[in-house]
């Protein structure tokens, strides 16, 4: 096979047909490139966990959503993996672990957890410092990660050294081992491991809160599909290690809505690149004539068209590849991806997308070798009309397409800006606005409470759970003292006695919680409605509970994000040192001043914290562990609290939702390169009919009619089939959420009437060009 022979002939096309050539080119390269990127989304988010060497056997227990039936939620009690254990032979291990807060030097470490000993033989650690015997036994011993040690010791050799992780009082732990980071891939990355011997209480009927995590390791070589069925009957699931990270927080919806967008945009390219090709093509119908006359056989014929697609795909694939290079900055930034580019973090996806260049090459030969080979030399000769021999591109069906799939993503596109504006403007049920939190600081809660209402900038101080909080909140199980067996499990909010107002949660029937009220601080509860719903409480003022008496009714709020329905939920008088979150309310035109009077008080009450809170203050070490000291202040005391945390809950909708808009503008601008080759190629082909109607008297509107009529169709037909898709799709998607906007009308006719100006803008000007030619030109050129 002479290579160079047919790079002469691929460049002396590319040549010879310039426009066509480079809308074709462009519009491959752009459509490899999105596909590149959504291709090296999917490996990155793929393949997690399965470095540990019981991956396939590892499985997490999963309950019931509070106030559902959906078995979905990872929170579990502490002795439900050895029931089940008891009941099931095929589970050989049982790992629980929570999650552990502590204050180290005065900070926040939140990567903490408490962990049975089995979890260092279920899951893979490298243990690269002393040992994990005294792990089981001892309750004051630490298990930390080299980056933990080398942050707070600046050596990984510490084993038998001391650590004091704060919470209510120091506690003084002893480190037995070091163990090496895990991967990038992996779910479970704690930073120090603590016994769970002392989170393990008596099991007591009734009042357990699920704030476990447990996992199992299943036999080998029992059948794991039986095993998760006995659990099922149960009333759990079990979760596949491997299965987690792309299975618990919607990931998977994201990362399917990536790749069949990439699907998408490849597909018009090819769409586009076969239109044009095939335009091509046509207008090289006396050179296959002369090469069939010369003896061109179909082997001959198939073997040009496969090695010059294949040469155009190698070129375009080389372009996309360094184009993905130069964007993919950009698109981690946008979609706040961590995505990297080298062969080395990522082979899979070189690999994946060679095999993807073949196909597209492969296909788009053999497909123009098909369309030719039903020519024989003659017809080539006398270039026989296509309508008598039937093309799929050059019918238009091709481009129809790619207007299916643009009005589609259109559409699509603007109904989730529709829902995602719903759900970040709906009234939630309490007042989120004008709140700063501090939280995790050691600080006497109490002297700032007080230090802190003298200034008349600020309007209230409360204690409790923030609204909405990421970090989530306790699960408590209650009943009516007369029906013990009715358990009802609810989310606990332990608060103070300006919590409720400060928030301006709607009391609907009996008070909020009084210091006039001896019996309030120890017995008294409140209820949402949807609790009381779920008691069967008519009046539940006065009732007596197994947490208390309940002295109230507040209408139902959104704690969380509007993906869930409202679930029941408690308050209760938070106790002394239970909570060290506060919550500050503050008059909106004294914001400045109210976080100037802020940081002084918390420096009051420790030099540390003034010390990072003074903007010219430098700490390497600081820098070191937080990136700089923006990032160290913010989590002492971050101004900006509550609105990155209304955010962060819609924070995959709000980035898909980008992303979407940005690849369907992309999408239609390969489908404008397409509308552009085919305006340009239906109006050479009529260059003589147009002259003759202008000679006979056709005005300029009239030819430009009689050449945006088929355009025109397309775009109608195209809207026609993209509706009721768009619209299915729509539905699916909405029931991700427990509240949703409805699918108006505009929406589709907006993206209808925006598609066809597109359309009408992007063909009119070559059909104006072709209207007001001189028809003496036209017709001397023919």
């Amino acid at each position: 096979m002479n290579i160079a022979y047919h790079l002469k002939t691929v460049y002396r096309n590319f040549i010879s047909q310039r426009p066509y050539s480079f809308l074709n080119l462009i519009g491959l390269i752009i459509g490899l490139c999105i596909s590149f990127i959504a291709l090296l989304y999917v490996t990155e988010e793929t393949g997690y966990d399965t470095f540990h060497e019981n991956s396939k056997d590892i499985y997490r227990l999963l309950t019931k959503e509070i106030n559902s039936d959906e078995i979905a939620s990872p929170n579990t009690t502490a002795h439900i993996g050895k029931e089940l254990q008891e009941e099931i032979p095929e589970i050989k291990n049982v790992i629980r672990y929570k999650n552990a807060f502590f204050r180290i030097n005065g900070l926040i470490e939140a990567r903490g957890i408490y962990a049975d000993p089995e979890l260092f033989n279920v899951f893979t650690f490298n243990i690269t410092a002393g040992n994990i015997e005294s792990f089981k036994d001892d309750v004051f011993v630490i298990v930390i990660s080299e980056e933990f040690a080398l942050r707070e010791f600046g050596a990984i050799d510490v084993v038998g050294k001391s650590i004091e992780l704060e919470k209510e009082e120091k506690i003084k732990y002893t480190i037995r081992a070091v163990y090496k980071e895990f991967p990038k891939k992996s779910t479970l990355k704690p930073s120090y491991i603590l016994p769970i011997k002392s989170q393990i209480k008596e099991k007591v009927p009734g009042v357990e809160i699920s704030s476990f995590n447990t996992y199992f390791l299943l036999e080998k070589n029992s059948n794991h599909n039986d095993t998760a069925a006995k659990v099922l009957k149960k009333g759990y699931k079990l979760q596949s290690l491997e299965d987690i990270h792309l299975h618990s927080d919607g990931s998977i919806k994201v990362l399917l809505s990536y790749a069949l967008i990439g699907v998408l945009i490849l597909l018009i390219s090819l769409l586009n690149f076969l239109l044009l090709y095939t335009a091509i093509t046509q207008r090289r119908f006396k050179e296959f004539a002369i090469r069939k006359v010369n003896g061109l056989s179909e082997l001959g014929l198939l073997k040009m068209f496969m090695v010059e697609s294949i040469i155009i795909s190698l070129i375009a694939a080389t372009l996309a590849i360094i184009l993905v290079g130069l964007v993919l900055p950009f698109f981690n930034s946008f979609t706040k991806s961590n995505i990297e580019f080298s062969w080395f973090s990522n082979a899979p996806f070189f690999i994946y997308a060679i095999g993807l260049v073949i196909v597209v090459a492969l296909l788009s030969g053999y497909k123009l070798y098909h369309y030719l080979n039903k020519y024989n030399a003659i017809e080539f000769i006398g270039k026989t009309k296509t309508s008598k021999k039937t093309n799929f591109f050059l019918k238009s069906n091709g481009l129809a397409l790619q207007l299916i799939i643009v009005s589609f993503m259109l559409i699509f596109s603007l109904g989730y800006y529709k829902q995602l504006d719903f759900i970040l403007t709906s009234d939630k049920g309490y007042n989120p606005k004008h709140v700063f939190v501090i939280g995790g600081l050691a600080i006497n809660s109490e002297i700032f409470k007080e230090e802190a209402k003298k200034h008349p900038e600020i309007s209230d101080v409360a204690m409790g759970q923030p609204i909405p909080d990421p970090t989530g909140s306790s699960i408590t199980r209650i009943h009516n003292i007369d029906s013990p067996s009715e358990l009802v499990e609810m989310e606990l909010f332990s608060v103070d006695y300006n919590y409720i107002p400060l928030y301006g949660i709607t009391i609907t029937e009996g008070r909020n919680f009084s210091n006039e009220f001896i019996t309030d601080k120890m017995d008294a509860i409140i209820l949402n409605e949807t609790a009381v719903k779920l008691l069967n409480l008519e009046k539940p003022i006065g009732i007596k509970t197994n947490m208390g008496t309940i002295i109230g009714v507040v209408k139902d709020f959104n704690f969380e994000a509007l993906h869930k329905s409202i679930r029941p939920s408690i308050f209760k008088v938070v106790t002394e040192n239970n909570s060290s979150k506060m919550i500050i309310g503050y008059k909106p035109e004294d914001k400045e001043n109210t976080i100037a009077i802020i940081e002084t008080l918390l420096g009051n009450q420790n030099v540390q914290l003034a010390n990072i809170l003074n903007p010219t203050y430098s700490d390497p070490e600081m820098i070191n562990i937080f990136g700089s000291m923006e990032e160290a202040r913010k989590q002492i005391f971050d101004p900006n609290y509550m609105d990155s945390v209304n955010e962060m809950f819609y924070e995959k909708e709000k980035t898909l939702q980008k992303t979407i808009l940005l690849l369907t503008i992309i999408a239609m601008f390969i489908t404008i390169l397409g509308l552009i080759g085919m305006s340009l190629f239906k109006t050479q082909q009529k260059t003589k009919e147009i002259g003759i109607r202008k000679v006979n008297g056709a005005t300029i509107t009239e030819i430009m009619l009689m050449l945006n009529k088929d355009f025109i169709k397309w775009v109608v037909i195209a809207f026609v089939i993209a509706c009721p898709i768009a619209y299915y799709a729509m539905r699916k998607w909405l029931e991700n959420f427990a509240y949703k906007t409805s699918l108006s009308w505009w929406v589709f006719a907006l993206a209808g009437v925006f598609t066809l100006v597109i359309a009408l803008v992007t063909v009119s000007w070559q059909t104006y060009r072709a209207a007001t030619r001189n028809p003496v030109e036209s017709l001397r050129d023919e």
